[in-house]
Parts: C-alpha cells; sequence; structure tokens
C-alpha cells in the first residue's frame, strides 16, 4: 500500500512539473486581461488589486473591462474609475458592456479608450441621489420619541427620526449637485463631448446601447468578443491571444511560477490549500 502511494505522488509530481513547464512558456504569450464589475458597485478592493496585478503583469498587454452593473456607491465608483484612467496611459482599456452598465457601471466605463455595448444594454442614468427614510410619524403612534444631541446642528441632518428642514434640504441638493457636476464632467471629457449637450443627457434618464451608439455615449456596437478583437488591434498583437480571468493563477503551481517569474503572488499557504483542491490555472486563448 505505502508503495503505490509513493508511485502516485511520483505521478503527480511528474504531471506537476510538466503542466509547470507548458503554463510558463503559455504565460510569456501576449494575454489581455479581463476586470469584471458585477452588481452593484460597493467596494473598489477586489478590482483595484487585479488592476494592480494586470498593470504589474508585463504579459497583459490590454484590458477589458466587462461591466454589468446598475451602478452603486459614487467613491468606489471614482476610484476604480482614477485606476483604470491611469492603467489606460500604459496598456489600452476597453469596455464591454453587458446586460446593464448604468450610472456607477457607466462611470467607470468613461475611462476606456474604447465603449462596446449590445443593441439592447441598459446605460447612461448620469446622475446622482440620495434618499431618506422619515419614521417620526409612526414612531409617534407607538407611543416612542427620539431626541439627539449633537455637536454641530447639522450632524443629525438626514436623521430618519425627523423630517428635514428646509436649511438641511439645502445643504444636501448643494452635495448632489456638486457629484453630478463631477459626473458631467468626467462624461464630457471621457467621451468629448461639449457640457451643454452632456447637461441635456445628464438628466438621470437610461438609454439602450443603440441610442447610447446614436449619442455619442459609447463608441460601437458589439459583444466581448469585439472588444477583445478591439484590444488585440490597440495592443498590436496579431494571432491567438491568452485571455486572463482575475480568479487565474490559484494554486501552488501559479505561486511558483509567478515567483521565477517575477509576478505578483499569493501567499504560500494558501497555495497548497489550492493545490490540495486541485490546480486552478484558467485561462483560453482567442
Amino acid at each position: 500500500m505505502g508503495k503505490k502511494r509513493h508511485i502516485l505522488l511520483l505521478i503527480a509530481i511528474c504531471i506537476a512539473l510538466i503542466w509547470g513547464i507548458k503554463v510558463t512558456i503559455q504565460s510569456r504569450s501576449p494575454a489581455i486581461g479581463i476586470l469584471y464589475i458585477k452588481g452593484p458597485i460597493i467596494d473598489a478592493t477586489e478590482a483595484l488589486k487585479t488592476i494592480d496585478n494586470y498593470e504589474k503583469d508585463d504579459a497583459v498587454k490590454a484590458v477589458i473591462v466587462r461591466i454589468d452593473s446598475p451602478g452603486g456607491k459614487i467613491g468606489p465608483s471614482q476610484e476604480i474609475y482614477s485606476r483604470l484612467l491611469k492603467l489606460n496611459n500604459e496598456k489600452p482599456v476597453v469596455t464591454s458592456m453587458s446586460s446593464i452598465a448604468a450610472s456607477g457601471g457607466y462611470y467607470i466605463a468613461l475611462a476606456s479608450r474604447c465603449i462596446y455595448a449590445l443593441p439592447g444594454t441598459i446605460t447612461g442614468s448620469i446622475g446622482v441621489l440620495i434618499q431618506f427614510v422619515d419614521i417620526s410619524r409612526g414612531l409617534k403612534k407607538l407611543g416612542i420619541n427620539a431626541e439627539t444631541i449633537t455637536g454641530g446642528k447639522l450632524k443629525d441632518a438626514g436623521s430618519p427620526f425627523r423630517p428635514l428642514t428646509k436649511s438641511e434640504k439645502s445643504y444636501f441638493k448643494g452635495i448632489i449637485n456638486d457629484l453630478h457636476e463631477q459626473f458631467m464632467e468626467v462624461v464630457s471629457k471621457g467621451r468629448k463631448l461639449p457640457m451643454k449637450q452632456v447637461r441635456k443627457l445628464a438628466d438621470g434618464r437610461v438609454f439602450t446601447g443603440r441610442q447610447a451608439k446614436k449619442l455619442g455615449l459609447i463608441d460601437r456596437i458589439g459583444g466581448l468578443n469585439d472588444a477583445i478583437n478591439e484590444a488585440k488591434t490597440l495592443a498590436h498583437i496579431s494571432g491567438k491571444v491568452r485571455i486572463i480571468r482575475p480568479e487565474t493563477g490559484k494554486g501552488l503551481l501559479a505561486y511558483l511560477i509567478r515567483q521565477v517569474l517575477g509576478r505578483p503572488s499569493i501567499p504560500l499557504k494558501e497555495g497548497i490549500y489550492y493545490l490540495a483542491k486541485g490546480f486552478s490555472i484558467k485561462y483560453s486563448l482567442r
């Protein structure tokens, strides 16, 4: 029984070595990285980490931002946009919109050299909103009173325990107007459109991909494959190209390859864990 285990272990090591050599050779060929922006935009951490990895990886010649998001928080959207804008100065960034890329999702797309959308993609929604809930009447019916002590008259502005005052509404309106102005400035700069034209479109409405194309909010109608071909052209890549996704490169084998090539790595313990679960180095050729 012990002899069989040793033989199986030897076979596993040989397979790993062969696979390692194969992947090492392939990892030196040109690649396009894909950054996924899915669902509500709440936090930028993972996206920024992926962008950093693509920037440091010399084999990655271009990046596709695949967006399927209705938008989300302003801060994370701006952070991802700014980071992609910086990357775009070094490597071509192309956006591929899926079913929806609106509000913050559209904001992020504006960092690209070229934006693709499907005819039925929902995009636009160039606007900002803030909502407050007033539960004071409901609490009164229940015989509950809420009291707040603040060290500044606007410290509890927007409290759900009382209606907004006129001055508070004006205060929040000023914030929203400034954020809206920032959004419109990014649209004007990214799409090379006059602010006068952008203001007419920036009332929060959404557009189909086809409408957005006519209005100059996107560049071309097409899907992910079209965006990949565009990225290949912009990066001057001929022939087949590797497509790298964020989940690529987990595992001990990936760890060792990255160490040899001097690329961003994952902790050794994590690599051993993933090796136990099986290799997970994934890529495709286009």
